[in-house]
């Protein structure tokens, strides 16, 4: 079974892709996590993979990323050992800077559509907070947040741009209209439930129930909250010795499978609403504004824009 993830970036594609594959790998499964098909695929022992070289802070893209065609990467993932599951994501943005033929477009979506098994559609119940955190990535140029040196570059915005606010905003309308149009039948998976119902998703996603508490020793919603505390206030961290031994061993899987080269970064969860509440001066006026933008929108549920998920509580 091969997985596809819908997205616009900043949706939790690139957790869910990890945690997926990390749940396979931990079940024992084959499973490649080949990342953006939009940027190209190559074949390697006979299982389609990413064509770049991942750093943790960066990818380095030669500046051939679109050279691709999507007829090839197709024959790619068609030619690719059927025994090992992919883990792919299709980014709207990168088939929009792709400018490809609007025919190989539909054919390359026609391919995917039979191809994948499951195709999950990434979304977020708070759109005001995706169009916050892509603003507070605009002016840091943090894209994710991989470690404290990361989250501080964060930490230091104080005001984003609220024009580019709205352009996100609009972004993620375009998204869902994107993925009605071209995939039908598609899953939803929200970031919120990724991150903190955690070890429910896996379940509903790969089949398997209780794989980190039986492979890595605590659920996994508990091992993605201490990993954030401890990031975030390392000092200070009052984990128990089993917290403590749970995350080291989660850290030790993901990089067992990034020297496979079987998944590419460990991204981490960078701010909560809360502290966006208190660190961006403008956060009001962008709160209005999404306000304003939604109501031209009314499947969008506008009370949700003022809930921290993380912390489960309304912050005004």
């Amino acid at each position: 079974m091969h997985y596809l993830f819908l997205t616009p970036d900043g949706v939790g594609s690139t957790i869910l892709q990890r945690l997926i594959t990390m749940t396979l790998y931990l079940e024992n499964h084959a499973v490649q996590n080949n990342h953006e098909l939009a940027t190209g695929l190559a074949l390697r022992n006979g299982v389609a993979v990413k064509n770049f070289h991942f750093h943790y802070d960066q990818i380095q893209w030669d500046s051939k990323r679109y050279s691709q065609r999507l007829g090839k990467t197709a024959s790619i993932l068609h030619q690719s050992n059927p025994q090992t599951t992919l883990v792919s994501r299709l980014a709207k943005y990168h088939m929009d800077n792709r400018k490809d033929p609007a025919n190989d477009r539909q054919d390359f979506y026609k391919f995917l559509n039979g191809h994948f098994e499951r195709k999950i559609m990434c979304v977020r119940e708070n759109i005001f907070e995706y169009a916050m955190s892509w603003s507070i990535r605009e002016q840091s140029g943090v894209l994710n947040v991989y470690d404290k040196e990361d989250r501080d570059k964060v930490s230091q915005v104080s005001e984003v741009d609220e024009k580019y606010f709205i352009q996100k905003c609009q972004q993620y309308v375009e998204y869902t209209e994107w993925v009605e149009h071209n995939f039908p039948n598609v899953e939803t998976v929200s970031y919120e439930n990724t991150v903190k119902d955690s070890d429910a998703v896996m379940q509903q996603l790969t089949g398997h129930r209780g794989t980190f508490t039986d492979k890595i020793g605590l659920p996994l919603r508990s091992i993605l909250s201490n990993e954030y505390n401890f990031l975030r206030n390392r000092s200070e961290s009052n984990m128990s010795n089993d917290e403590m031994k749970a995350l080291v061993k989660y850290r030790q899987v993901c990089n067992e499978m990034l020297d496979k080269k079987i998944i590419f970064g460990v991204p981490l969860k960078n701010t909560t609403l809360t502290e966006k509440k208190n660190q961006i001066k403008n956060f009001n006026s962008c709160l209005d504004k999404f306000y304003k933008f939604a109501k031209n929108h009314n499947w969008i549920d506008q009370s949700k824009a003022t809930y921290d998920f993380v912390n489960e509580e309304r912050i005004c």
